[in-house]
């Protein structure tokens, strides 16, 4: 039995498959029902891999990939998702609700929600006011670990991870025709960035971008 460490998970063409990274053999792979085949944003947290497509957010188990839940993001329609998981801080004050243990972060659609990574069911939701219907951006800042950072239709917002709620927003820019993506870095972002991967893996902006062209070809 290969060691959750020694696995390489990857998705594409609607499932998603976990890959042994000593030899290269196929340990599972997973056919995802009802999300059609689109590419999976993933985020492997403790013994879950979370996958987030097309408008869904799939909890699979790491070492067999069985499917544990399935949350299909009311009103996030068919769209791209961005996943973050956080640990959440006992500690903190922010809120009368603490969730125990972690926290999944879903983007999608112009809307945030955190979801019980152990049920699958939506804790909160946020609009993301005036934001539009992209596909936000998510990170994390340990500065501040009870909230996520998200850009989103040319603005930016700080949010609660524990009820949802905006600590502050911010307008980056009044353009109309310009594309309203944001992306966002920070000192240890980029540093962490550098030594593990590009951004498509859990933010695959590139996806929203082939299916506009593919929309745009499509009425030609």
């Amino acid at each position: 039995m290969t060691s959750p460490e020694n696995l390489l998970v990857c998705s594409t063409a609607g499932e998603v498959f976990a890959i042994n990274k000593t030899d290269g053999t196929r340990v599972w792979n997973s056919k995802l029902s009802g999300v059609g085949y689109g590419v999976g944003a993933l985020f492997v947290f403790d013994n879950k891999v979370y996958v987030g497509m097309n408008g869904h957010l799939i909890a699979l188990n790491l070492a067999d990939g069985a499917v544990i839940w399935n949350n299909p993001l009311s009103t996030m329609w068919w769209s791209e998702v961005s996943v973050l998981v956080t640990s959440t801080n006992s500690n903190s004050n922010a809120s009368s609700y603490k969730p125990q243990g972690s926290v999944v972060l879903v983007g999608s659609f112009g809307k945030v929600c955190g979801i019980d990574p152990e049920l699958g069911g939506t804790l909160w939701k946020n609009e993301l006011k005036g934001a539009g219907y992209e596909l936000p951006c998510l990170m994390l800042d340990s500065s501040a670990p009870d909230a996520v950072l998200v850009g989103c239709g040319r603005r930016l917002y700080k949010i609660n991870i524990y009820n949802g709620q905006a600590i502050w927003k911010h307008k980056l820019s009044k353009a109309i025709f310009a594309p309203s993506c944001v992306t966002m870095a920070t000192q240890q972002s980029s540093l962490q960035a550098a030594f593990t991967y590009t951004g498509f893996n859990n933010n695959p902006v590139a996806q929203q971008h082939r299916r506009h062209e593919r929309e745009k070809n499509s009425g030609d």
